[in-house]
This record gives C-alpha cells, structure tokens and sequence, in this order.
C-alpha cells in the first residue's frame, strides 16, 4: 500500500462532507485520484488549495512520508463558498491566494498562522458555521446519482428552464455538464456496487450501466484503465 488515508464524515445537509487525512508511505508512488464530481479544499501544513472538479482522472505525485489533509464540499456548496463557477476550477489544483478573491487570500494568510495540526479543523468550523441552504441544482445532483436517473431533457422540464439553462448551471455548480456529471457518478456507484456483487458484471448492472461494453468504455474514457485494472488499482 502506497499511503494510509483517514476520513471522518460530517453529517448529511451541511456545507461539507467530510474531512480526510493522507500520509503518503516511504515510497513516491503517485496516488490515483478518481473523478467524483467532488470539490476539495487541500492542505499540506503550508499552503490552502482547491482541488477543483476533475473531469478525468489525476495522479498526484507526493514526497515519501508527506502529508495532506481535505475538506470536501457537499454538492453545489464550493461554489456558492468559493464565489467563483466551478467550470473555471476543472481539473486545476489553484491556491486560494491566487484565485484573486480577497476574503479567500486572507483566509489562506490565517491558515498560514495557525498550528499545523489544528488548522484544518479550525477552517471546517468555519465552514460549517456559515450553514448551508439547498438549491435546485442539489436536487439534480441527487436526481443524476440515482441507477436510472431522468433524462436531461426531464430534469430542464421539472426545473422549468431550457436544457441549454440546465447546461449552464451545471457548468457553474459542478464544474460541467449534466451528460458527464451523471457519467462521473455512475463510475462511483460502480465501485461501491463491485464490495457486494460477485461480478464486475454485476456491479456495473446494479450502478446503471446497460452492459460490460458501456463500462469499459466509461472507465477507458474516464481513468485510462480497464474495469479490472481501475478495480486493482483502487483496491490496492
């Protein structure tokens, strides 16, 4: 194993959803990180970044016995926190300082003056101190997570926009559209399913793929490995 990774998860409805920990082990092996239509906040003792929405997968390149600790956003919440649409974030690892917003510069100047251990628990207090409202785009969020969600053309319907004002705001709270949000989402239910299915098959029937061809056009698509290698990989 290439690193030990820890996580405590926040109660549903709020701003975040968990914080993580991650000490990378006495080798450089370069860390995975699938896309998971997830926003995070990272810090490693010196600097505050954003890990904005991958669109594919990333490797992250970590020195032997590093850490790095994450607050990940809930659905739609980075965005409305940060102030800035996440289409301009995709597949960018930016520091706060740098995105130009000057409450964001400060705050990463605070992080900088606190103890290391206790700096990200301080920012998550803060976070989720400044409560959380929903909004329609959750509900399409949650709508694209299902098996067999609505089709986009349904969704613009209940939200009574046009598909092109769907594309937009998806684009905003989530960094792209809602064809490869609901794609993002359906290779996460994939690798949850593969813990109690007997089969990739299987697993892949019960995330909302139609066959074995659709997942592994997915999974070539979206992390450059077969299903069996994106499984060893993420097993390992």
């Amino acid at each position: 194993m290439s690193g030990r990774y820890r996580q405590h998860d926040y109660a549903p409805g709020q701003a975040l959803r968990c914080h993580w920990q991650y000490v990378q082990g006495p080798r450089a092996a370069p860390a995975l990180v699938l896309p998971d239509a997830c926003v995070d906040l990272l810090w490693d003792g010196a600097r505050l970044s954003i890990a904005g929405p991958d669109r594919r997968a990333q490797y992250a390149h970590l020195a032997p016995g590093s850490r790095l600790q994450g607050l990940r956003f809930a659905p739609t919440a980075a965005a409305r926190w940060l102030g800035v649409p996440l289409h301009a974030l995709a597949d960018q690892r930016v520091e706060l300082r740098d995105l130009g917003v000057r409450h964001l510069a400060r705050l990463a100047d605070r992080m900088a003056d606190r103890e290391p251990g206790d700096a990200m628990a301080w920012l998550a207090d803060r976070i989720l101190g400044e409560g959380h409202r929903g909004d329609a785009m959750q509900a399409v969020h949650a709508q694209l997570s299902r098996a067999h969600p609505a089709s986009i053309a349904q969704l613009a319907g209940e939200l009574g926009i046009t598909e092109r004002t769907l594309l937009r705001r998806c684009d905003e709270a989530f960094g792209y559209g809602p064809k490869l949000l609901a794609r993002i989402l359906r290779l996460q239910r994939f690798l949850q399913a593969r813990h109690h299915r007997a089969t990739l098959l299987e697993a892949a029937l019960d995330a909302g793929y139609y066959d074995a061809a659709q997942l592994a056009g997915d999974t070539r698509q979206l992390t450059g490995l077969t299903p069996t290698q994106l499984v060893a990989r993420v097993a390992d």
